[in-house]
Formats: C-alpha cells, structure tokens, sequence
C-alpha cells in the first residue's frame, strides 16, 4: 500500500466522490416521500425531484471522471460506459487501496 502523500490524497478524493454518489441515490426516497408529506403538492415534489436528478448527475460524473491515483487512467471509465465498481478499470486497484485485494494480481495458490 504506497504511502506517498498524492495517492493518499488520490484516494481520499476518490472514496468521497463514491461516498457522495451513493449518498445521493439512497435519499432519493425519504426526500421524495418527506417532500410529498409535507407539501402536498406534485409540482413542489417535480421540482424537488429534478433537482436531485441534477445532483445526481453531477456526483455521476464527478465520481466517473476521478483518476486512479495509482495507474493516472480514468477509474470507473473504460470506454464510454462508466462502472461504478470497487476496482480500477484499468490496474486493477481495489477502493480500499490495499495491493491484497487487487482484481489484477495473480494470487499464488498455497
């Protein structure tokens, strides 16, 4: 695991923007339900609504276009598709940044 002071900052960045994605998804229905408890009314619940897909749009691409801070590619982007996995498209580098858990080592049977 590097210990350099740019890939833990590379990590960091990367984990919040995960952390900010998946965020926005899981309040999707409390706030809409909340909303629509509180203001009775469709068109404040619309506007609520597109404002959280913006958000969500956002965090989408924030979280698609941040770099590995091991390999530099783009780390859920390979092609056009974005894969919100725990590894690196690219190295292979898991999100917890421990070598172990790498998709693209080969492990050594014992």
């Amino acid at each position: 695991m590097s210990t350099s002071p740019e890939f833990v900052a590379g990590m960091r960045r990367l984990r919040r923007r995960r952390l900010f994605l998946w965020v926005m998804i899981a309040v999707y229905l409390p706030m809409i339900w909340l909303v629509l408890e509180i203001s009775q009314s469709d068109r404040v619940t619309g506007l609520f609504f597109a404002g959280w897909v913006v958000l969500v749009g956002v965090a989408a691409n924030l979280t698609a276009f941040c770099r590995c801070p091991q390999c530099g590619n783009f780390f859920h982007l390979n092609g056009v598709v974005p894969l919100y996995l725990r590894h690196c498209l690219h190295c292979g580098l898991h999100i917890s940044g421990d070598p172990a858990r790498n998709a693209f080592e080969r492990r050594r049977r014992p």
